[in-house]
């Protein structure tokens, strides 16, 4: 029998590849609020195209993800990665230079494809190191400075030249991308071995449980829906001011980093399954909190410990499916799904606020919480059970 593959160590070129292919997966569902505005002005969007706009870029970022995760548990991410960033570049460059409506809705579904297709690559890789719980806080950390400074970037691009320029200065940032992506950790075919050592990446043919991906999309829906109404709550129901608000949310976004040291620190003295439960239950009751009762010091509070426990519920999520399936077919699934959620969350929980209120729209965010947490906790029990969610680092052999 042949023996498995070592795990990859992360050194700077495999982090470098995991970063951008992280930022790849997310740039849609963090960058659309400074993207949309230029698309809107330039084509003269009403509210709902805009929001068409989105989201068939979101969702079509989430369906190349879940259709190329089987794909990207084989060898050759890397040139999986190439192909996605190549087709997302295209993308860009079409939205760029859009004509008209319908070729800026085909150019943002090509772009959504092709980071899907690259996310989906680099969350697989995830599960090839040797170290899965370092290699998703590296990924998740190192994705959301990326983003933030894009966040603060795009913007000033956009009222200097306007329209749509923030799509091509994405699409040159994406070029030396298909050069880093050069150091994802690969998958390796391999024939089964009875006693694979620690550090080896095992076979693996379990089936990605569909409760567990309709968890992470439910709680997706939950948390993008509820952020991205987070500064009307705090506006029109709180009574905080424009400026608070956008602060307490500039914070919270900075300081939600804290989540993966802190949750990593927790999970060797708790285990995964009780710090995963206990972030998902401080979640609702945040999410509650900021709809019930934006007023303040409970706003304030609420929202920076909810992204505290987003971040830190990210990273351990994306371990805990490493360490299930080594083949990385569990991390791209689990970004796809998230991604979907994302994609999903803000159209139903804007009709919930409009029609039932700010109090009722909160307890509804915390039972869907709720109910998207017991197929999460379920799922890691089981793999608890198992002995294979384990935070200690893979020793390479």
């Amino acid at each position: 029998m042949s023996r498995p593959a070592p795990a990859q160590a992360i050194g700077v070129g495999v982090s470098a590849a995991l970063v951008a292919g992280a930022s790849l997966g997310n740039l849609g569902a963090n960058l659309m609020p400074v993207l949309l505005p230029g698309m809107t002005d330039r084509f003269g969007l009403s509210n709902t195209a805009a929001g068409w706009v989105a989201s068939v870029q979101l969702i079509m970022t989430a369906l190349a993800t879940l259709a190329f995760t089987s794909r990207a548990a084989r060898p050759g991410r890397a040139r999986i990665a190439r192909f996605g960033l190549v087709v997302a570049i295209a993308g860009m460059g079409l939205v760029f230079a859009a004509p008209d409506f319908t070729v800026l809705m085909a150019g943002n579904a090509l772009t959504g494809a092709g980071l899907g297709i690259s996310y989906a690559a680099a969350m697989a890789a995830i599960a090839s190191t040797d170290d899965t719980d370092r290699a998703s806080a590296v990924a998740v950390v190192g994705a959301t400075i990326v983003l933030a400074v894009f966040v603060i970037v795009l913007p000033e691009v956009n009222d200097a030249w306007g329209g749509t320029t923030g799509f091509a200065v994405l699409a040159l940032c994406c070029m030396p991308v298909l050069w880093l992506v050069r150091a994802l950790p690969d998958a390796v075919e391999h024939k089964e071995d009875p006693a694979p050592e620690r550090g080896d990446l095992a076979p693996t043919t379990a089936a990605v449980p569909v409760l567990f991906l309709m968890g992470l999309a439910l709680l997706g829906a939950t948390d993008q829906g509820a952020w991205s109404y987070s500064e009307i709550l705090g506006e029109e129901y709180g009574g905080m001011s424009a400026d608070s608000v956008s602060t307490v949310l500039s914070v919270s976004s900075v300081v939600c980093l804290a989540g993966v040291a802190l949750s990593a620190s927790a999970v060797r003295r708790f285990g995964r399954l009780t710090v995963v439960t206990a972030c998902i239950a401080a979640e609702g009751l945040c999410k509650l909190v900021i709809a019930a009762l934006p007023w303040g010091g409970y706003y304030v509070t609420a929202a920076i410990v909810w992204q505290i426990c987003y971040m830190g519920l990210l990273v351990q999520t994306l371990a805990v499916a490493a360490a299930a399936d080594r083949s990385g077919r569990w991390v791209a699934a689990c970004g796809g799904a998230v991604a979907i959620g994302s994609g999903l969350g803000p159209a139903p929980s804007g009709w919930a606020l409009d029609s039932f209120g700010a109090p009722a729209f909160g307890v509804l965010l915390a039972l869907t919480t709720a109910v998207a947490a017991i197929p999460i906790a379920r799922t890691i029990h089981s793999m608890e059970k198992r002995g294979i969610t384990s935070p200690e680092p893979a020793v390479q052999s």
